[in-house]
């Protein structure tokens, strides 16, 4: 086996995804730590946002148990309406942030390692 060049991305920039005491970065470190496993984190963030944009543009709930309450407590975001969606994108982007840093060291063959 080949060795291959060991590219390291620090967690300490994404400051919005990097807070190990939500559910978030559990289920996203669970996938970091078994890609073979669905990326539950990511499903979660891309539904929750459009719960979010339906709550807060207009006033409506994604369906009948959803509770606002559970996405907070989920990302660790704080506020309600506008500042609650502002709140949840700063997550949004962060991850998408990450998530191309992360494709851009796959395409260039290199290893990942994450660090703090």
């Amino acid at each position: 086996m080949k060795n291959q060049e060991i590219q390291t991305i620090s967690l300490s920039k994404y400051t919005r995804i990097f807070k190990t005491d939500t559910l978030f970065w559990a289920d996203l470190h669970d996938y970091f730590s078994n890609p073979a496993i669905m990326n539950k984190a990511e499903f979660n963030l891309i539904c929750s946002k459009r719960d979010i944009s339906l709550y807060t543009k207009c006033n409506m709930r994604a369906h009948r148990s959803w509770r606002v309450t559970d996405v907070k407590k989920y990302f660790n975001i704080t506020g309600s309406g506008k500042n609650l969606l502002a709140d949840f994108m700063e997550v949004f982007n962060q991850y998408q942030e990450l998530k191309a840093e992360i494709k851009a060291v796959r395409e260039s063959g290199k290893q990942i390692q994450l660090t703090k």
